[in-house]
């Protein structure tokens, strides 16, 4: 007769046996290369608190009384009661295939270069197009060229494929291509090469700019030439709030030598996870060779497409646009009414954010600080450099979010924590 043996027994020896491990000798170099935070580390402390209710420029994310829960539980039923059991089953690695020709439907019309379902590969939002990408053409040492400042997100991703990020610089018409010519000579002079180019030429995350078509043709030839692949992060580009929308690189490229990567997220709810990855088709098929994860929901794939295929995802968009274009306004009437003794910005043309500029003598952790105290959460600039060098001098203000009647309240308070930081501080000047 076989005796079981006694389960805390058991357990107090695993407890011994494993407290003489050390998990970092298990872990990857890779996750001993990041510290401990959330997926995007945009600069807002997790234990942040205030005694009133908070009002959040923090988030760039749709309006909460925007997401389309009628329509999407609508879709999901049609697809449900399909005869046919598609939607509940693998969907392989690429994705639903009507799905990606109906984004080529659009890009065709939009970007005027003939494509096809083949030129996209659907992914877990396009923080995990990113990581595919990554995934795809990085190894360990590999250079990575970004922008400073940058989606915080996405600079976590590199450091995870443990690439060698490098900076340069903005300014009003995006990325700085005489510094990155500079930059890719002196690589080359070196013996190295930038495998990626990471931007957001789009209505940029967190600095709210576009990228001139002069700067986008510049670039577009200096990363042919020393062949690097372009990572365009076009999460925000279908909110622009001027008539005339810069001409993408896709576009400009005939998408050679051009990765673009976009979500659902921010045009419809950031919790359908589903992205997609645009690219020439020799470029895509290198993707999926990394991909080992099954590829994501059919399921969610179907329903985005029975919400699309009859043009409700324009007419969404258009009316998203009119929502985010009158809180653009509202947050900048109301920054000059309250805040323009201690801060300047200039005026986005379209996606979800502000890039404040502190007036010197204030500096923005501080001013962070006392704003989330004072019942104002915003994001601040160290997070969003490479280097985490920002001179403490910006705030990230997202307006997407934020209820309409809320904006001017929150740079009412915005202002009292800036007030609040210049009597502290005994450089402050107007």
């Amino acid at each position: 007769m076989t005796v079981e043996p006694d389960t805390s027994t058991i357990i107090d020896e695993l407890s011994r046996a494993w407290a003489k491990h050390d998990l970092d000798d298990l872990s990857s170099d890779a996750v001993k290369n990041l510290t401990a935070g959330s997926a995007t580390d945009w600069g807002m402390p997790a234990n942040a608190h205030s005694s009133i209710k908070a009002i959040s420029l923090g988030s760039g994310i749709p309006d909460p009384d925007t997401l389309p829960r009628v329509e999407l539980l609508a879709a999901m039923k049609r697809v449900l009661q399909a005869s046919e059991d598609s939607a509940l089953r693998y969907g392989g690695g690429i994705g639903y295939e009507p799905l990606r020709a109906a984004l080529a439907d659009r890009y065709t019309r939009d970007r005027h270069v003939p494509v096809d379902a083949s030129y996209f590969l659907l992914t877990n939002g396009s923080a995990g197009a990113i990581d595919l990408v990554c995934s795809a053409f990085l190894s360990p040492g590999d250079i990575v060229i970004a922008e400073a400042p940058t989606f915080s997100g996405s600079l976590r991703t590199f450091r995870g494929h443990r690439a060698d990020i490098i900076s340069v610089g903005m300014d009003e018409e995006g990325l700085d291509t005489n510094a990155l010519s500079d930059l890719l000579e002196r690589l080359t002079a070196e013996g190295k090469r930038a495998k990626l180019i990471y931007t957001i030429s789009n209505f940029h995350n967190p600095a709210g700019s576009s990228m001139s078509v002069e700067r986008r043709k510049e670039l577009l030839v200096l990363a042919a030439n020393h062949g690097a692949l372009i990572i365009d992060d076009d999460a925000y580009g279908e909110f622009s709030y001027s008539d005339n929308p810069a001409t993408t690189l896709s576009e400009l490229a005939k998408v050679q030598g051009v990765i673009t990567v976009s979500t659902f997220s921010k045009i419809m709810a950031t919790g359908l996870r589903v992205g997609w990855i645009h690219a020439e088709p020799a470029l895509i098929e290198r993707v999926i060779r990394i991909r080992f994860e099954m590829g994501n929901s059919p399921l969610l794939h179907q329903m985005l497409y029975e919400f699309m295929k009859n043009g409700r995802l324009d007419e969404h968009i258009v009316q998203m646009r009119q929502l985010y274009s009158e809180k653009r306004d509202a947050l900048i009437s109301a920054l000059h009414e309250y805040c323009e003794p201690y801060l300047s910005f200039r005026k986005p043309a379209g996606g979800f954010f502000l890039w404040a500029t502190l007036h010197e003598g204030l500096n923005a952790l501080e001013v962070h600080r006392a704003a989330t105290a004072n019942g104002v959460y915003c994001a601040y600039g160290d997070a969003f450099f490479a280097d985490q060098t920002d001179p403490g001098e910006h705030l990230r203000l997202a307006f997407s979010e934020v209820a309409l009647r809320d904006i001017p309240e929150a740079a009412r308070r915005l202002a009292a924590a800036c007030e609040q930081v210049a009597k502290d501080s005994a450089g402050w000047q107007i």
